[in-house]
């Protein structure tokens, strides 16, 4: 597996000659993320950088990695970009990731929450990848799946992010086969079913020894791309911006068509050796500065006329995403990118690259990846990093800076599974670090319909 050590050999050296071969790095044999048979589409070097369709199990440490801060947190980042590069894998998985610039996704052809959970409680329609890889209708302006912020089932301070165009940020989640059928098969699909269900709710694990994928939900911001936006650089698609008209806070049932462009992707994956999730989270590189270290560049959620007074604070309220030319929210990268993860980006970068010069898929980097270092000790699994953010999905809850010094709040500075692990069904039961079960709703019979 990929050590600190390698990869400055590694990036002193160069990538060497690209070539097609079938996937290493423990990749091998493994099924493609979108379910074909593609190892001969595999993309290797001599080095330790794979371009793979073939979506991990789970993650693999090497007898000879016993150091945490390094040796170790490789193993696991090494995990989050085979995920990244697997999930960003075109459908048709003959074609390379970037090979034309930018495709069409994996992932984006998975059930949204929306999807799973519908309004009356009702059966979810079966599972259909051709058919979900449709225009994408985004909805959700905040990380939770509610449109406007209602929701408190998820406990960290949150809020809209807006651009520097004024516009709010866009946000889905969507979850992989074997989540979606966990929920159908057990009826969690509702507040009833979840009633009824007195099993201890745990999702499927992937498992290497038996070549399994778990659970994988992701979430996803987008911003509508607008004015000083390099649309090179992002992927993107064109999306129905719907806004949900609340009288009451003035918001109007608002409809249109936007072309829109990821600037976060968050992945949650359960496996054997890792039940409170390993949680891999990525950003557009044009974000946001790291907290000190301001370029001369465009960034997307930060102007550096404008200072740090008003960083990481959420907008003020009512919050209403039909209203154009909104306050830009000023948002700053508190911990930085740990410098092995750095070097991998750099390293996945260029090979990225050498498919490509065009691809959009070298302005993604990760930011970290967090898991439980003891898994089995206690119910959050001693979670390292402790805390870890990403600047679209946890703008908020970064951490605060008193006089110039950044610190970090237990229960209140976002850690994936800290927050995670006190998420819970409608039954009042853990919900196996989800919080989406909660936005299920209750079973509305339709009139002269007894069948359920």
């Amino acid at each position: 597996m990929k050590k600190v050590r390698l990869l400055s050999l590694l990036l002193a050296v160069g990538i060497g000659l690209t070539y097609i071969s079938i996937g290493s790095l423990g990749c091998k044999g493994r099924p493609s993320s979108s379910g074909k048979d593609s190892t001969n589409t595999s993309v290797t070097d001599s080095g330790q950088t794979t371009l793979s369709p073939n979506l991990p199990y789970d993650v693999t440490i090497a007898p000879t990695d016993t150091v945490l801060q390094t040796q170790i947190r490789a193993d696991f980042d090494l995990f989050s970009w085979e995920s990244f590069i697997a999930l960003n894998w075109s459908p048709d998985s003959t074609e390379i990731i970037g090979a034309n610039g930018d495709n069409a996704t994996v992932w984006e052809t998975w059930k949204e929450n929306a999807e799973v959970f519908l309004p009356d409680g009702s059966k979810p329609a079966p599972w259909n990848a051709a058919l979900q890889q449709k225009n994408k209708v985004l909805v959700q302006v905040g990380k939770t799946p509610t449109v406007l912020l209602t929701d408190v089932t998820q406990p960290f301070l949150t809020g809209p992010l807006i651009d520097q165009n004024g516009q709010y940020t866009r946000f889905e989640i969507v979850m992989n086969e074997k989540m979606f059928d966990y929920i159908d098969n057990n009826v969690l699909y509702n507040y009833q079913g979840q009633q009824k269900f007195t099993d201890t709710i745990a999702f499927p694990s992937g498992n290497n020894e038996k070549k399994a994928h778990g659970a994988i939900m992701v979430k996803a911001s987008w911003k509508i791309m607008g004015k000083g936006d390099d649309t090179t650089r992002f992927h993107k698609t064109r999306a129905t911006i719907h806004v949900n008209a609340i009288p009451k806070q003035g918001v109007k049932d608002t409809t249109y068509t936007a072309l829109v462009g990821l600037v976060g992707l968050h992945i949650g994956t359960k496996s054997q050796n890792n039940p409170q999730w390993i949680w891999s989270t990525f950003e557009q590189v044009d974000n946001a500065p790291t907290f000190n270290a301001v370029k001369d560049v465009h960034y997307n959620f930060y102007k550096a006329a404008a200072g740090n007074n008003n960083m990481n604070n959420a907008p003020a309220h009512p919050w209403n995403p039909s209203i154009p030319g909104q306050t830009p929210s000023q948002i700053v990268r508190l911990t930085p990118i740990f410098e092995g993860t750095q070097a991998l980006n750099d390293a996945f970068h260029k090979k990225l690259i050498a498919v490509n010069p065009k691809t959009v898929w070298q302005y993604y980097e990760l930011v970290g990846t967090q898991w439980p270092v003891h898994a089995k000790q206690s119910a959050t699994g001693d979670p390292f990093p402790v805390y870890m953010a990403n600047s679209t999905l946890e703008s908020y809850i970064q951490g605060v800076v008193r006089e110039g010094k950044i610190s970090y709040v237990p229960g209140v500075t976002s850690s994936c599974i800290g927050c995670h692990n006190g998420a819970t069904s409608w039954s009042g039961r853990t919900s196996d670090f989800t919080y989406l079960l909660r936005t299920a709703s209750a079973y509305k019979q339709a009139a002269g319909n007894k069948k359920k």
